[in-house]
């Protein structure tokens, strides 16, 4: 993928954007995004100011005209920011600044799209020197409109120290829309090395009837016949994705687990995993592509949540 590529098809992390404010919150983004960086992937690290600061550039330049206080402003953020960088820079990081005024989410969104990022890494929460919030609504704007993927991390559970990505879980359900999350996760796991963890969520509640109290009207031998073929039908499923994963050459297991979706991949789901989950669209007034089993892991799961923006095509599909 080329830097100016926004698209989610081929999702490689050769730029990864993340937001910073100063807090530790937000610093816990940084292990993460570390963990994704190979040898060529730049860093570009970004903090928003007040519309009333002066705007630094990639780099450190001066983007704006106007010189802020001395110590103030652009410059407190510039330098904390700069900060930041040579600690990643010590560990053999490439890594860029860029401080931007106006509103959190969309210059987030404008400075990925002008860096050619192919990855935002982000915390829920986070408020720091620079006097800007980095929090639930912003990162569920980022979420919501970012063409590229969005990693999400808990800001309540920061990492100590570098991190590991042990295991990246895929959950799917047989759509294509689901499906989105294939290519970003095969990338991850092709260039980290990391194995995938593809599971398939049945819901025992899909088998009852529509209608509140006609639950005895399924007779036991039915009800079990039908949930035995619906889990058949999932392995078969898993079984057949993931020998297209491992015909790339990359390790996968598969697993059909029983119960509600959310909470069956937040149990599936152990230290060192990230969730790599195709968001969805939400119909009616509020448009979000954070469907609501993405939203619930982003908000319960302790594990990072790498959430993929749907095509045009997966939408229609």
């Amino acid at each position: 993928m080329s830097e100016g590529d926004t698209g989610t098809s081929a999702a490689t992390s050769d730029r990864l954007l993340v937001p910073i404010d100063g807090s530790e919150q937000a610093m816990a983004a940084l292990p993460y995004a570390a963990a994704l960086a190979t040898p060529g992937t730049t860093i570009t690290l970004v903090g928003v100011l007040p519309d009333n600061a002066e705007v630094i550039g990639v780099g450190g330049e001066l983007a704006a005209s106007g010189e802020p206080a001395p110590g103030e402003g652009a410059y407190v953020a510039r330098d904390e920011l700069e900060q930041v960088a040579a600690g990643l820079r010590h560990t053999g990081h490439t890594v860029e600044t860029v401080v931007m005024a106006g509103d959190p989410a969309a210059n987030i969104l404008e400075a990925a799209d002008g860096i050619g990022a192919t990855m935002i890494v982000m915390t829920t929460h986070g408020r720091g020197a620079f006097g800007r919030l980095l929090h639930g609504s912003v990162a569920d704007t980022v979420a919501r409109d970012a063409l590229v993927p969005v990693m999400v991390v808990r800001s309540n559970v920061p990492a100590k120290g570098a991190v590991g990505i042990t295991r990246l879980v895929v959950p799917v359900d047989g759509s294509p829309l689901s499906e989105e999350s294939l290519p970003v996760a095969s990338s991850i796991s092709s260039r980290l090395g990391t194995p995938i963890y593809l599971i398939r969520v049945v819901n025992p509640i899909d088998l009852l009837p529509p209608a509140i109290g006609m639950a005895e009207a399924v007779p036991a031998q039915v009800y079990s016949e039908t949930e035995a073929e619906i889990e058949k039908d999932a392995h078969d499923y898993l079984d057949r994705e993931a020998k297209k994963l491992r015909d790339q050459g990359l390790t996968v297991t598969t697993r059909v687990l029983t119960g509600t979706p959310a909470t069956s991949i937040m149990e599936a789901s152990v230290l060192g995993d990230v969730v790599v989950i195709a968001s969805r669209e939400r119909t009616g007034a509020l448009r979000w592509l954070m469907g609501s089993v993405a939203e619930q892991l982003v908000r319960e799961d302790q594990c990072p949540v790498i959430l993929v923006p749907a095509s045009d095509e997966a939408k229609s599909g």
